[in-house]
């Protein structure tokens, strides 16, 4: 359980959770997703850049996109999102279980993002 939704500021990157539960919560306008903060090429944790607006993979340089699209580096694939969702006390939840990859078109199924805001 990660807290109340409004806790979180649109355009927010919360890494309080990489480390311990490998997890990298986003906030945008329509919502949020989170990434699995472990690179696609050998299992590293990337850290956000704000002033490039990318991860980056200090192990072997891989970079990913806010979204987790890789574009650099020897990472082979995007980042994997962990399905986020509400729990009955309207607080978010994160399940580390259950990984979506985009190659697969997983992205797209429903627990890869969670919209939330004016337009939900």
């Amino acid at each position: 359980v990660l807290g109340k939704p409004e806790s979180f500021a649109v355009g927010e990157i919360s890494e309080e959770w990489k480390k311990s539960h490998k997890v990298i919560v986003v906030r945008e306008e329509e919502g949020f997703y989170a990434l699995r903060s472990s690179c696609t090429h050998l299992g590293c944790v990337p850290n956000w850049q704000a002033g490039q607006k990318k991860f980056k993979c200090f192990c072997h340089g891989s970079g990913f996109r806010l979204d987790g699209d890789n574009f650099e580096g020897p990472a082979p694939r995007p980042l994997e999102r962990l399905k986020i969702f509400l729990n009955e006390e309207g607080e978010l939840v994160v399940d580390t279980a259950v990984r979506f990859r985009k190659e697969r078109g997983e992205w797209e199924r429903e627990g890869a993002y969670l919209r939330f805001g004016s337009d939900a």
